[in-house]
């Protein structure tokens, strides 16, 4: 015991010794926590004894444990309670409870002494609080003062109650240190976010406030800083008036400070305080992926402060910013305090810091680049494909890895809009326009969006066909663009090639099938599978990657829905038929894919059926010290027989070469295939809307046995995937392997559509 707390019992001690010489010694048994209770002799003249006192002392201490305020309350002496409303007292604990970051059954005492001296009593006890940020925080010099009343004993509560200081007014306080936050760099090293720029706090000094003219100060601050009201400023000024630590109202770029500090102090009493700031030097370069960071959210102060934050703190908001925030921020020392107008009269607790890291992401910036010009000029294009559609997504992966080396959505933004400390003049201009655009320009359509595949799915379907044995290779089927599924129970149906004109495939096998796209080769392949087993193609579209997470870790992704004939009635609302079967073969009916989930697939077709794990994040760390770096995860297998995958390449490299079924063979006519291959896969995608989704996904590399990246396209409600997706992958393709850009096709500046039978799909 400290010698504090031995003055505070002194007088005590000293009558409870007088009363133990007149009467004999009796045991007792301490109440539950207690380690070591002296009780007071009960002399015939007293009411009350120190047991009843220590049990109210715990019943006081268990409803604090279990943050039961109104029972606390109800135990405080009635002059007490005239002195503390229930709500204040509430929150005096609850608050002090927060600043501690308790966790939750956190608390718990022990008694250490008790003494009475007739109508009053102490009881010497400990608090051992179990916290979020500092681990375990003993206070152990703690006395509850108790007076007998007519109802039993109660507590003469103070706020000295909550922390022994506290009677004097001082407060809980937490004073963080926080490091500069880590870098975001390309997967060479290129900057994308840095800690460099500076930006100026802005404090409106509030103890004391010595102009003339506080209104103007309010009208000013508004000006300067337009998300602020001036009378939301008066008013919030007017709660902390007479504190010394004052009232942030934002931040300053460095040039903005300089300009506006003149007006600002002939109004205001205010300080300033400079400090680095988070810039994004190629602000446009891959905006969903780096992502943004902000301010912390009003509603989610509290727990972002019980992390060690500082209330104005910047966070991750979106992006890779926000999924590696523990790593790019650290952890300052965090120390926790008692502080009387502004001077520190108790160190409680103290947390280590942690230094923040750089992130290297897998992203190509060259690349990207390319990819983000490649969807910029095909929407600036004259061609009327891309009128009716709202935007689109591509991305480009490593086959052997699943490292996303570029990764765009279209339309894109300028993160530095969203950057507190932004240098765009109209940056909440911006952002007040992106939110409001049809288009969505934030909403990352590479991960989140969700789509039908059309013809792409074909790939699936040949896999099912012939890996389950229901199908061979070299079935044959006669395509005449036209499917009479009336005696079957189905609906008549025409071929994309049939909607083109007249004409035909002819008998084909399955490997032409898909060169060709023919949608009646696959109309018999559902029918045939749903005969034999309705879940057979389902069940491959889950082996081949959808349906379910790709399980990347650093974007926030959908998972797009496979059909279920098992369900189907309780998640549709109708039976599973042969027709939904035929929908599904192509790619339609209530199928949903990610653009993510697309490349993933065609990269494990193009490695020998591996499915990895799709990364963004390269390595952690500094650049020569890293803490982290990342290997490829397998995170699933296709399971399909290595011949029928080699089958499907054979195909899908027949796409872009066959003259006669080749359905994208006239976007690659003069493509230099000598040194680079590319296999693809169209696809028309219905959407619900007049005009349909284009997609094209492709693998390429120097010998369709050594491939090297998948590439997929989509652009949304716009035509044929073959005229539309297919000449933005071959750019991109062109880009990664440094060759020269071939022009964009004649259509591209076409003010009608394409009628050339060149193609389709």
């Amino acid at each position: 015991m400290t010698s504090h707390l031995i003055k505070r019992l002194g007088l005590f001690a000293l009558i409870l010794s007088l009363l133990a010489a007149c009467s004999s010694p009796s045991a007792s048994t301490p109440a539950d926590g207690a380690d070591k209770v002296q009780p007071a002799a009960a002399g015939p003249t007293l009411a009350l004894t120190i047991e009843q006192a220590q049990q109210t002392a715990g019943d006081f201490l268990n409803a604090w444990n279990a943050g039961n305020y109104d029972a606390m309350y109800s135990l405080l002496h009635v002059k007490s309670q005239g002195t503390i409303t229930r709500a204040d007292f509430a929150t005096s604990y609850t608050r002090a409870e927060q600043t501690l970051t308790v966790l939750a059954g956190g608390k718990s005492y022990a008694f250490s002494n008790a003494i009475q001296q007739g109508d009053h009593a102490q009881i010497a006890y400990g608090m051992t609080f179990k916290t979020r940020l500092f681990g375990t925080v003993n206070d152990s010099d703690r006395v509850l003062t108790l007076e007998s009343t007519a109802q039993g004993w109660r507590i003469a509560w103070s706020a000295g109650d909550v922390f022994a200081e506290m009677k004097d007014g001082a407060v809980l306080d937490l004073i963080t240190s926080t490091p500069n936050r880590g870098n975001i760099y390309d997967r060479d090293g290129n900057v994308l976010a840095d800690q460099n720029g500076q930006q100026v706090t802005v404090t409106l000094l509030t103890e004391h406030y010595p102009t003339n003219d506080p209104d103007g100060c309010f009208t000013q601050l508004a000006r300067v800083f337009p998300a602020r009201d001036a009378a939301a400023l008066k008013k919030v000024y007017a709660q902390f008036t007479g504190r010394a630590q004052g009232y942030i109202v934002g931040e300053l770029s460095s040039t903005r400070y300089t300009a506006e500090k003149p007006t600002l102090d002939k109004v205001c009493t205010l300080a300033y305080k400079a400090q680095p700031a988070r810039e994004y030097p190629q602000g446009g370069l891959a905006p969903h992926v780096v992502g943004y960071v902000g301010h912390i959210p009003a509603e989610a102060q509290a727990d972002w402060v019980a992390k060690g934050y500082s209330p104005d703190a910047l966070i991750g908001i979106d992006g890779v910013e926000s999924a590696e925030e523990s790593v790019l921020a650290g952890h300052g020392a965090t120390t926790l305090v008692l502080r009387n107008h502004g001077v520190i009269v108790r160190t409680l607790a103290q947390s280590a810091a942690v230094p923040s890291q750089s992130v290297y992401l897998t992203i190509d910036s060259k690349l990207q680049t390319s990819v983000q010009n490649a969807l910029k000029e095909a929407y600036s294009s004259s061609s009327a494909y891309f009128y009716t559609s709202k935007g689109g997504a591509a991305l480009v992966m490593d086959v052997h890895t699943g490292a996303l080396l570029a990764i765009a959505s279209y339309p894109d933004f300028d993160v530095n809009a969203f950057n507190p400390n932004s240098p765009l003049p109209n940056a909440q201009t911006l952002v007040n326009q992106w939110a409001i655009d049809p288009r969505k320009p934030t909403f990352n359509r590479a991960t989140l969006g969700q789509y039908p595949l059309g013809s792409v799915f074909k790939i699936v379907s040949m896999a099912a066909a012939a890996d389950s044995g229901t199908m061979g290779l070299n079935t044959p089927v006669t395509c005449t663009g036209v499917w009479d599924g009336k005696p079957l129970g189905d609906r008549f149906r025409t071929d994309w090639i049939h909607n083109q004109g007249p004409g035909q495939h002819g008998t084909i096998n399955m490997k032409q099938a898909l060169t060709g796209s023919c949608d009646i080769y696959f109309w018999h392949i559902g029918w045939t599978l749903n005969a034999a087993d309705p879940n057979i193609l389902p069940r491959y579209a889950k082996q081949m990657g959808f349906g379910a997470p790709t399980g990347i870790k650093d974007a926030r992704e959908s998972i797009g829905d496979v059909p279920n004939p098992d369900t189907y009635p309780q998640t549709q609302g109708k039976q599973w038929t042969g027709s939904d079967a035929l929908d599904l073969a192509i790619g339609q009916g209530t199928l949903l894919v990610t653009p993510l989930q697309v490349v993933r697939m065609v990269a494990g077709v193009a490695n020998g059926g591996t499915l990895y794990q799709p990364m963004l994040v390269k390595q952690i760390g500094i650049a020569n010290q890293p803490s982290y770096v990342a290997t490829p995860i397998v995170s699933g297998q296709m399971n399909v027989k290595p011949e029928i995958l080699a089958a499907i390449r054979e195909s899908m490299c027949q796409v872009t070469t066959d003259r006669t079924l080749g359905t994208a063979t006239f976007v690659f006519h003069d493509f230099d295939f000598k040194n680079v291959v590319v296999c693809g896969k169209t696809g028309t995608a219905e959407s619900g809307q007049a005009n349909p989704h284009a997609w094209f996904a492709a693998f390429a590399g120097h010998t369709i046995d050594t491939p090297d990246i998948a590439v997929v396209v989509v652009i949304e409600n716009s035509y044929e995937g073959s005229y539309v997706a297919a000449p933005i992958v071959r750019r991109i393709i062109e880009a990664y392997y440094g060759m020269p850009y071939n022009p964009w096709p004649a259509w591209y500046g076409s003010q009608s559509i394409h009628t050339t039978t060149g193609g389709g799909d």
